[in-house]
């Protein structure tokens, strides 16, 4: 068989010195049993979990704190994964997160280009977690029979992430459209560094327009060829001097703005730490506090407050470093403004030499006074101006290219080809809809594999079933598109809304009829003659009141656990 395969799955719990291991050597298996609550689910979910993803587990499972290793194949190639907690180690090689390095070495292996833009920063793409390839491949008991999509907790790391990954999984977008994509990120990089210097800029300009003067001056032809002269043999140099202490004036007023923002901001993350360590000694009992967003526990243990703490203590030393440093530019700024003081001064004794006496044209002295400060702060002007447009070029050619990467995105695929999938998918899912006897839906508002919020109608039976051609459709559409190596189909318990025989017989062949011949199924259920067929060509592993882990073995499985990771 071609694709991921599951061969051998081993569970061990060294707190309880449990353990077990179960095989998966056909292209059929059957995890069956006489009752509804002996592990079946969490078998097929420890699976998914030693990949990497997070399937939803009970707090009974997870006081086992198991660890998991998993053998499987990949186009005839052998590899192993072992998962405890958040540790990782992908044949041979250890990983202290399931995401980043692990993420890209799993995605190299099946063969997934998918990319998603980092939540926080989206000018930086990231190689999504495995469950993002596991999704269309399984169907969980609890929410993909109602939502395709949503077979694994954790996926809101990622903003809108839905479309894209449809998108990818059913052929509609390529490993292409990343490459070009990640130019597009680079591109918006550019844009916002441009636009956070022209914010610099104008502030800059902020401080010109404080110092600069209101009047208005007009001087004769005489005068200023006077002044020129005047310029070129005697302040050149004070005029140099003066705009290079407006441009330091203009960026230390900048750097101040942001260090006090920063300072603000330092001083409240300490208050809100401060709160967070009361909030976690008086108001949490627990040593452990779930998320409400995503579900992921945190340690609230007296390490773990003791860590709040000391975060408090280092955000605090921060504040102080800044409020320093602010002292610092404040000091600096001071000086430049004395060394102005200095300048203007220079300006006003050259002045002298061009007052005709002392009761005649005051007016004129004045003029020429204004004349300089205007040429100086004119000078720094017309830089900064320049400094700015250079900025908004800058920007301008950016989004430039961005628009036109853009283009040659969407001319990636073809109309022809896009049509083309579409029918393909479409065609799919109708077939489906009548062998599966789920007519009562209403198809008129699905056109492409994103659709599936628009799939109405039907009693809550055949909403089931038509959830199932759904699934189906786009297991053959990976196929199709060959986007990445197939995945194992796992489906857990088909038998939902309480099928009648006839229909869940229907179900269960058509599952076997759909699923590519090439890929590996994996079926939970309780015993029912509905899964004769299916059993008489699977390898059955029948649970019972023993659940997953058992006492015999241990020894032997903890051994090579620990061999390997």
């Amino acid at each position: 068989m071609k694709g991921l395969q599951f061969q051998r799955l081993v569970l061990v719990s060294d707190s309880k010195r449990l353990a077990n291991q179960f095989e998966f050597p056909e292209r059929l298996n059957l995890i069956t049993g006489k009752d509804n609550s002996i592990g079946k689910s969490t078998l097929v979910k420890n699976i998914f979990w030693a990949l990497g993803c997070d399937p939803a587990l009970d707090e009974e499972w997870k006081s086992n704190d198991v660890k998991a290793l998993l053998y499987f194949s990949i186009d005839g190639d052998d590899h192993y994964v072992a998962r405890y907690q958040n540790t990782i180690v992908l044949d041979g090689v250890r990983y202290n997160s399931l995401s980043g390095g692990y993420s890209e070495a799993f995605a190299n292996l099946v063969g997934f280009k998918l990319k998603l833009p980092n939540r926080d920063d989206e000018t930086e793409l990231q190689v999504p977690p495995p469950a993002f390839y596991f999704l269309p491949f399984y169907i969980d008991q609890l929410k993909s029979w109602g939502e395709p999509w949503a077979s694994f907790e954790k996926l809101g790391q990622y903003r809108n992430w839905k479309p894209t990954v449809v998108k990818y999984h059913s052929g509609y977008i390529g490993p292409e459209h990343f490459e070009i994509e990640e130019c597009i990120c680079e591109q918006k990089k550019i844009i916002n560094e441009a636009n956070k210097q022209v914010q610099r800029i104008d502030s800059a300009i902020e401080v010109l327009e404080e110092v600069s003067t209101d009047t208005t001056v007009a001087v004769s032809e005489e005068q200023f060829d006077i002044i020129q002269q005047e310029i070129q043999e005697e302040l050149s140099q004070f005029v140099v001097e003066q705009v290079r202490l407006f441009e330091s004036q203009a960026d230390i007023q900048t750097e101040l703005y942001d260090l006090e923002k920063q300072l603000e901001l330092a001083v409240k993350s300490a208050n809100e730490l401060e709160e967070d360590y009361a909030f976690a000694v008086e108001f949490i009992a627990d040593d452990v506090l779930e998320c409400p967003l995503c579900g992921t526990n945190h340690d609230n243990s007296l390490a773990s407050r003791a860590v709040l703490l000391a975060d408090k203590n280092e955000v605090s030393d921060r504040a102080q470093l800044i409020d320093n440093e602010i002292l610092c530019k404040k000091s600096q700024l001071s000086v430049i403004n004395s060394d102005l003081g200095r300048v203007k001064e220079e300006i006003a004794r050259i002045n002298k030499k061009y007052i005709v006496s002392e009761d005649e044209e005051k007016a004129e002295d004045a003029a020429f006074s204004s004349v300089l400060s205007c040429i100086a702060q004119n000078n720094v002007s017309k830089s900064v101006v320049r400094s700015k447009e250079e900025q908004q070029l800058i920007s301008t050619n950016a989004e430039h290219s961005q628009k036109e990467l853009k283009k040659e995105q969407r001319k990636l695929l073809p109309k022809a080809t896009r049509e083309e999938l579409g029918e393909f998918f479409i065609g799919n899912l109708i077939e489906n809809i009548k062998v599966l006897g789920a007519e009562g839906l209403n198809l008129s508002k699905v056109k492409h594999p994103t659709d599936y919020t628009k799939l109405m109608g039907g009693g809550a039976a055949e909403g089931t079933r038509g959830l199932l051609a759904y699934q189906l459709a786009i297991l053959r559409q990976i196929e199709f598109a060959r986007n990445s190596v197939t995945s194992p189909f796992v489906v857990d318990t088909p038998n939902q809304q309480e099928q009648a025989v006839h229909r869940y017989e229907k179900v269960v062949e058509v599952i076997m009829e759909n699923v590519p011949k090439t890929s590996q199924i994996i079926m939970c259920g309780m015993e029912n003659s509905a899964l004769d067929v299916f059993a008489s060509e699977a390898h059955v592993i029948e649970l019972d009141g023993y659940r997953l882990l058992r006492e015999e073995n241990y020894e032997v499985y903890s051994a090579e656990v620990a061999l390997l990771t």
